[in-house]
């Protein structure tokens, strides 16, 4: 499935930068380096919890759900936020419990792991987001988010690198404390991100409307089966990947009800060519 095969992508990158970040942290003496390894735990979490989602979610209806499983994806969406926040609080009381402690002095090559991982990060964040928005997929657009949080925590892990090294060689005691302040900062970010993303699955679970730009795709759909005189009232609900659509058609009031059923079900039939709709009702409504 297209929607797993992107997340694949964004696991091989995330395993590639926990590794990579947390082995030059150690390497290197940068306690802030090491945070942010941690943090991109949390996105291997999501990307975990994203696939086992999708694979979930795209079950077909039973008889226990008739609807499918989609909303699924908006609870693992909130277990992610969850696993989130318990991550950003053990690293950020970790980090103040060692806050007076002698500082390690990270080395100069900590900047360009940082400004690589940046790189790196962007681009994938970016990816993800750009693919949530075409595929209209919550829990991809949501790792895409937290994601992007990884590049910002970045940058504040290079400013706490670069504090520490500019500090050590001028011998200025108070920037001494920036890779740990640094680490104290990037656990806010993650409790931030860990927080969106509970209230946006708490949403989604309640139900809400598809995107108006997306609904004029499936208008137009309508509006090509012969005897739809109008729609005359378009809902579609987000049901995790899938659409539930509920219809009003407008069609001549002279027909007979067996015509206007023929014309009812050429409309259902069309919707339901497309994979992204899970559920349709069709109501018609004669012309006055």
């Amino acid at each position: 499935m297209k929607l797993e095969r992107i997340m694949r992508k964004s696991f091989i990158v995330n395993v590639f930068l926990v590794v990579f970040k947390i082995i030059s942290g150690m390497l290197f003496n940068s306690l802030s380096l090491i945070a942010d390894g941690i943090h991109s735990v949390s996105d291997l979490l999501s990307d975990v919890f994203v696939i086992l989602g999708i694979r979930h979610s795209v079950k077909p209806p039973d008889d226990d759900h008739p609807f499918g499983h989609g909303k699924f994806e908006y609870i693992l969406s909130l277990f992610l936020g969850l696993s989130i926040i318990t991550i950003a609080y053990n690293l950020g009381k970790n980090v103040i419990i060692n806050f007076n402690e002698v500082p390690r002095i990270p080395q100069t090559i900590s900047l360009v792991i940082v400004v690589l991982v940046v790189v790196i990060k962007l681009y994938l964040a970016k990816y993800l987001i750009q693919k949530g928005k075409e595929m209209d997929s919550e829990i991809i657009s949501a790792s895409g988010k937290e994601s992007l949080t990884d590049v910002f925590s970045s940058v504040v892990v290079f400013v706490g690198i670069l504090s520490v090294l500019i500090g050590n060689h001028f011998k200025l005691d108070f920037l001494l404390k920036g890779d740990k302040i640094a680490s104290i900062i990037i656990a806010l970010f993650i409790v931030k991100i860990g927080i969106e993303i509970i209230l946006s699955s708490i949403r989604s679970l309640q139900g809400h409307t598809v995107k108006q730009e997306i609904q004029k795709f499936y208008l137009d759909l309508i509006n090509e089966v012969n005897g739809v005189i109008k729609v005359d009232h378009l809902d579609m609900i987000a049901y995790g990947p899938y659409y539930q659509a509920l219809v009003e058609i407008r069609v001549k009031g002279t027909i007979s009800v067996t015509e206007g059923h023929d014309i009812a079900q050429e409309v259902t039939e069309k919707l339901n060519n497309n994979e992204k709709i899970c559920h349709i009702i069709v109501h018609v409504n004669p012309e006055e």
